[in-house]
């Protein structure tokens, strides 16, 4: 028998080591990738960016004018031109230049001590379908918001209507609240909203639902246990499919938004409550129950007097702890259109604006650390 076991015991250890190389091929695992010179760059610039959220960030003024530049030069462009821009920047150039030479720009009516960058700005055209930019110069406004600048003209301005050239003068101001932050805030505001509604309409219909799934209660006579096992067998089906799935469906039914997100995880809710409820229900003192059946009351007095205030405060327990749990779901929900901070947070992902990404991620950490804290102390409260 010893040595049939042992034998058994190394087979099932060959079979078993087996599956787990099959499944380090399948799953195609690399461990030589996550060092990579390339991947850990990256890996870097990610996690540096996810640590420095956009919390603060400083006011930016922008002033733009722009002048059209001749090249070549042709008949009767002679005079100086001056571009204006109201009461704002001006311009002070040359109508028109040859290709390889070097004209003098001036510019006045500048944010003072500002930086300033001359480019030139190319409309679309067969040779540039898109348009372009090329950059020009760059330089500082002195202390009256004037600058003088040399810029070369190249061959690539000569073209049919000329040149544009564009002075763009940046300035950082005051520190305020990023936009970021104040989107994170409001979304982050409509995910526990968004739990909420979903966890309250979840419970008005879980609760009934949970006496019917209920053996105890309602497994008496053929047609109890067939409800029951109906009820029973329809939770855990429907538990068997994930939210994000549910979401992607409601999204493409209604629109993407929060109010598929609330339907969403109203379903996930619903069959998730049950089950607990049911199992609350399937544990209480058959004593009372027993005493009520044997003075002739019937089920609804029985669930009413005997049921009811055994399963209150257990009920109340777990409405609190899956408002929490559905705080960190509707952040997954999101990212298939279910609304909340989740969508935004993959959108910035998405356009590798990691820094944004960050500002998002930490808030989540704080609420969800935060109702952590709060369901727990209100689980302890009502026990």
């Amino acid at each position: 028998m010893r040595r049939h076991r042992r034998w058994l015991q190394i087979i099932g250890g060959l079979l078993a080591l087996g599956i787990y190389a099959g499944s380090w091929h399948v799953v195609g695992i690399d461990l030589k990738r996550l060092v990579e010179p390339q991947a850990a760059q990256r890996a870097r610039e990610i996690f540096t960016a996810f640590l420095a959220p956009e919390i603060l960030v400083p006011e930016r003024g922008i002033q733009r004018v722009e002048a059209l530049v001749r090249v070549p030069c042709e008949s009767g462009n002679a005079s100086p031109s001056t571009v204006e821009a109201g009461e704002g920047p001006r311009l002070f150039l040359p109508p028109c230049a040859s290709p390889g030479t070097r004209i003098r720009v001036r510019g006045e009516g500048f944010r003072p001590r500002s930086e300033l960058v001359l480019r030139w700005v190319f409309a679309p055209s067969p040779q540039l379908p898109l348009g372009g930019e090329l950059p020009a110069g760059r330089t500082r406004t002195d202390d009256a918001g004037r600058f003088e600048l040399e810029v070369e003209i190249r061959p690539l301005l000569a073209r049919e209507g000329g040149a544009r050239l564009q002075a763009e003068a940046q300035w950082e101001g005051r520190w305020r609240i990023s936009p970021a932050l104040t989107r994170t805030i409001e979304l982050m505001l409509q995910t526990i909203f968004l739990a909420l509604m979903a966890t309250t309409l979840a419970t008005g219909i879980a609760a009934p639902l949970s006496f019917l799934a209920a053996r105890n209660i309602t497994a008496r006579g053929p047609v109890g246990t067939a409800v029951y096992y109906m009820v029973r067998t329809t939770f855990n089906v429907v538990r068997s499919i994930e939210p994000l799935v549910v979401a992607a469906i409601f999204a493409t039914w209604v629109g993407f938004g929060p109010f598929a997100g609330v339907l969403a995880l109203t379903v996930a809710t619903v069959v998730n409550l049950g089950k607990l409820f049911s199992e609350v229900i399937e544990t209480i003192d058959p004593g009372p129950v027993e005493a009520l059946l044997a003075t002739g009351a019937n089920s609804l007095q029985v669930i009413r007097y005997a049921v009811i205030p055994q399963i209150t405060l257990p009920f109340l327990a777990f409405i609190i702890y899956h408002w929490d749990i559905n705080i960190r779901i509707s952040t997954v929900v999101g990212f298939v259109g279910g609304g909340g901070i989740g969508y935004q947070l993959k959108l910035w992902i998405d356009q590798t604006d990691y820094h944004k990404a960050g500002t998002a991620v930490w808030a989540i950490v704080a609420v969800v650390s935060a109702m952590d804290y709060v369901s727990a102390r209100l689980r302890e409260a009502i026990r």
